[in-house]
């Protein structure tokens, strides 16, 4: 069923009203942990958009990409197929105050959600950073947004030079003995490396004396690329 584009902009049409009043139900049915919607239910919330949805179906989506893969039931099947349809057919201010509200349930499926349903969003993720969850907005970094202007941009470079502007967390040491001095890279970790090692050499740490590995750092020099890209296109705009 879709919304039924003969009727007066003034008015309600009976099928809106019916998915109205669907909608109420859902959110109702749903607030049971228990309750998953079926494939007819996820058909009908897609095609008509609904909002307000999107908390609830959320909670669906992380309880079922937790989920044990022997134990997924076919709802928990659906949900993982379907959230990222629905993510995408509602406004996208409301998908992404909806995804970003948890990014520590399961990181890896948010990371998955905001680069497949392209909802990068600059400040939101310079948001994660702040809260200390670094190596997650990280590996956000090569995600899209549908398209960007101005504010886009500057909300880019804030992000890029707040990553490249990390406080140190290892530091180097300088111990004085009788045969002289010997100077040491310790790492955030605690471990002790020469002292021209950019990095841990322990390969369980990899950390240079902000925190990041090389290939965080890589990722945070691809954005500031992506930067300069975005900012010549739109000069020329």
């Amino acid at each position: 069923m879709n919304p039924d584009l003969s009727k007066s902009p003034t008015s309600v049409s009976a099928g809106e009203l019916e998915a109205e009043c669907l909608r109420r139900r859902y959110a109702s049915l749903l607030g049971k942990t228990e309750v998953f919607p079926s494939e007819n239910n996820w058909e009908y919330i897609i095609s008509w958009k609904m909002p307000g949805l999107g908390p609830i179906l959320y909670r669906k989506y992380l309880v079922s990409v937790l989920m044990p893969l022997d134990q997924r039931s076919i709802y928990h099947t659906l949900a993982i197929k379907n959230f990222p349809r629905y993510l995408e057919c509602i406004p996208r201010d409301h998908a992404l105050d909806t995804v970003y509200s948890d990014h520590t349930s399961a990181p890896g499926a948010f990371i998955e959600l905001v680069k497949s349903c392209r909802l990068f969003d600059a400040d939101r993720i310079l948001a994660i950073a702040m809260s200390g969850a670094t190596a997650t907005a990280i590996s956000l970094l090569d995600a899209f947004q549908p398209d960007y202007d101005r504010t886009s941009e500057a909300a880019m470079r804030h992000l890029y030079q707040h990553l490249t502007a990390l406080p140190e967390q290892g530091h180097i040491e300088t111990r004085r003995s009788l045969l002289g001095s010997d100077t040491r890279y310790i790492c955030p970790n605690g471990h002790t490396n020469k002292a021209d090692s950019r990095y841990c050499s322990r390969e369980d740490c990899r950390l240079d004396i902000h925190g990041l590995t090389a290939e965080e750092n890589k990722a945070i020099d691809d954005f500031g690329l992506r930067i300069e890209a975005l900012s010549f296109l739109l000069a020329s705009l």
